[in-house]
């Protein structure tokens, strides 16, 4: 692979070379080492990670962070899609070197938009009618734009690994580029995967705001002006390609012979093949459901993560339209308010970050990307300074890590502060590039049980939010429309919310009922209408998972997709054939699930539910103490200061009377 630089010093994309691959791959391998300072990226402590080294195409011999940051690199059957790769890229990474430069370029960025701001117009007018560098000019000669021949036509996807549309869309992507390839009879074609993770210079460069994003440059095309928008022109297929970019596509027949059958022993072969499909998807999906370990701290540190990564990513997009920006900001916003009063108390980043947040951003104080990554930096810093054996962002509750089972784990404050920026196995399952999506799931679940709390809602009300359920639904809905930049995810969301998807329209109610009576059952609706949601959306998943493996989905599936299954709530079933549900027990199984019972112990949960919540989430006698000896000490100690206080200020009062009556001759 050659790897080329233009004279301001930033990345290019490299250009394919098969005949240098090899020979690159053996030799940048060798003076590389792992983050931790090991000799080799193949040596790295594996046990925390998400996937094993071994068990994946690894042809660049890369660590498993690295690649995390990539989907096609470790793809073996991705022979069609050229994955953007630079040894210097990675070496900057490993460094620290490429996170710095990041941060300077935007920096940069903002002091030229100061600059053109305080010019007058009269000046810019000039400037421009002379042909002078505009700020678009100056972005092309600073930022890296892709260096690709010109005898090829081009088609490059930017995405991001976390991205869930991105991952389902790989396959199709490898799909499509092995059709044009071989249905292309003269006119060269190459296909690109760009991970704007890593590359975030060119995916700006292009502006590209949303993933993943399709460019094509037809033959001879200068690929450093913007391409054809190939997802911008309705469903797309390797005829709509060949179309959009002049290709000369050979026609071919495009029929389903896979199923049509000489013989019956042929076609009962194939029927038991696609069952195996169903029933391994339907073992894979309880799986995650129930063998996982989901414990509250490891909810609430994914729903952290993923918050923190949704602002990053999102809240400094380049736009034109201001008004975009202040809509985006106000969704965030009114986002960071619902969390202030609809999330645990206990919950270190309610009063940590989330505080920061809407006070930088009501003062106007966050600047650029660089300001929240600082913030979220230093929290994180804050956090593992205090020797904490619980990742970042985890709940304040009885699923405390008691010293005998913290020798035991014996994990080191480094690699935690490495799993403090991984979404944990509950949420992954083992698979690399995923949680993000999860994470925020978690974040949306919890937000809604929270606003179900009676007392969540008036202290809410007393700081002056709008806390009805019709409310909550908007600022979640709003949230996703400017802060979840998988496009497909996005949009699926926002169709279904805006046509009063599962009713919400009658549903959720815009009054706010503070005296509710026993038989009220309105504060469930909202986490119901949710969980609704969040159902349909993982029944679609698995149906769309059957048709790329051109099959029809099983009623096995769909009832194995649902949440909870009935190993873990056989209550939330009113009948054997698991059709219909009981909202009671479902709302119950949800507080269960999602808030810390130390916030709210009022619903007993059932020893098949703790099961199911973890196998190192287990509760002793003396985990269960701790929250209740912490509250005792901390209200001891209050009471100890406000004495002192006091006698302190008696003291005081009784010094400055001796005092003034001495002064006037009393004594």
């Amino acid at each position: 692979m050659k790897t080329n630089n233009d004279g301001s010093g930033g990345v290019i994309a490299a250009v394919p070379d098969d005949s240098k691959v090899t020979q690159q791959t053996d030799t940048s391998t060798e003076h590389i080492i792992d983050g931790d300072g090991s000799d080799s990226p193949a040596d790295a402590d594996t046990d925390r990670d998400s996937f094993n080294l071994k068990d994946v195409y690894n042809p660049h011999n890369l660590t498993i962070d690295e690649l995390e940051m990539f989907l096609y690199e470790w793809e073996p059957s991705a022979t069609s899609v050229h994955e953007y790769f630079e040894w210097s890229v990675i070496e900057k990474i490993r460094s620290g070197q490429f996170a710095k430069e990041q941060a300077e370029q935007e920096i940069e960025e903002v002091e030229d938009e100061e600059t053109e701001s305080n010019t007058s117009l009269w000046g810019r007018m000039k400037k421009k009618i002379k042909g002078g560098d505009t700020k678009v000019e100056q972005k092309k000669e600073r930022l890296a734009y892709l260096n690709l021949a010109s005898n090829s036509a081009h088609v490059i996807e930017f995405y991001a690994p976390w991205c869930p549309h991105c991952q389902h869309f790989k396959n199709d992507y490898i799909d499509m580029a092995f059709e044009v390839l071989r249905r292309s009879t003269s006119t060269p074609v190459q296909f690109h995967a760009v991970s704007c993770d890593v590359y975030y210079d060119i995916c700006d460069a292009y502006d590209i705001d949303g993933y993943p994003t399709m460019l094509g440059w037809k033959l001879g095309a200068d690929v450093s002006k913007l391409g054809i928008d190939l997802m911008d022109e309705g469903p797309m297929n390797a005829d709509k390609i060949g179309e959009l970019l002049a290709l000369d596509l050979a026609n071919e027949e495009v029929s389903l012979s896979r199923n049509k059958f000489n013989t019956t022993e042929e076609q009962l072969a194939h029927e038991a093949e696609m069952n195996k499909l169903a029933q391994k998807a339907v073992e894979q999906k309880r799986s995650w459901h129930e063998q996982y370990p989901h414990n509250h701290n490891d909810k609430y540190h994914d729903a952290a993560l993923s918050l923190a990564f949704a602002i990053k990513s999102q809240l400094f997009q380049t736009t034109r339209d201001r008004t975009i920006e202040n809509k985006r900001r106000r969704a965030l916003m009114d986002f960071l308010n619902l969390l202030d009063w609809a999330t645990p108390q206990s919950w270190g980043l309610r009063t940590g970050i989330v505080t920061d947040l809407q006070w930088r951003i009501e003062s106007n104080v966050l600047n650029d990307r660089s300001d929240l990554e600082s913030i979220i930096e230093a929290d994180m810093k804050l956090h593992r300074s205090g020797g904490s054996e619980q990742l970042w962002g985890f709940i304040d509750s009885h699923q405390q890590t008691s010293f005998a089972s913290a020798l035991f784990r014996g994990r080191s404050q480094k690699v935690l502060a490495k799993d403090d920026n991984r979404w944990t196995k509950s949420c992954t399952h083992s698979q690399p590039a995923k949680g993000f999506t999860c994470g925020l799931w978690n974040l949306f679940h919890i937000s809604t049980i929270g606003s179900s709390k009676q007392e969540s809602e008036l202290y809410g009300f007393q700081r002056g939010y709008d806390v009805s359920s019709h409310h909550v639904a908007e600022t979640i809905r709003n949230f996703v429309a400017y802060f979840f930049s998988c496009d497909v995810c996005r949009d699926n969301y926002l169709k279904m919310y805006d046509t009063c998807g599962h009713d919400h329209c009658n549903r959720l109610s815009s009054e706010i009922s503070i005296n509710r009576d026993k038989s009220d059952r309105s504060h469930m609706e909202l986490s119901l209408w949710l969980w609704e949601v969040h159902n349909s959306v993982n029944s679609r998943l698995m149906k769309e998972a059957a048709l790329r493996q051109n099959r029809e989905v099983t009623q096995d599936e769909i009832l194995a997709s649902m949440f909870p299954t009935k190993a873990m709530c056989s209550d939330c079933y009113l009948d054997e054939n698991m059709s219909k549900w009981d909202d009671v027990k479902v709302f119950q199984f949800l507080e269960r699930w999602y808030w810390p019972e130390d916030e709210d112990a009022t619903v007993p949960m059932k020893s098949s539910t703790r099961k199911a919540m973890g196998r190192h989430g287990s509760e002793t006698a003396t985990s269960l103490l701790l929250p209740s000896i912490r509250t005792c000490l901390l209200v001891s100690a209050a009471l100890v200061f406000a004495v002192l206080i006091k006698r302190r200020e008696r003291r005081k009062k009784f010094v400055d009377s001796r005092y003034m009556r001495k002064k006037q001759g009393y004594f």
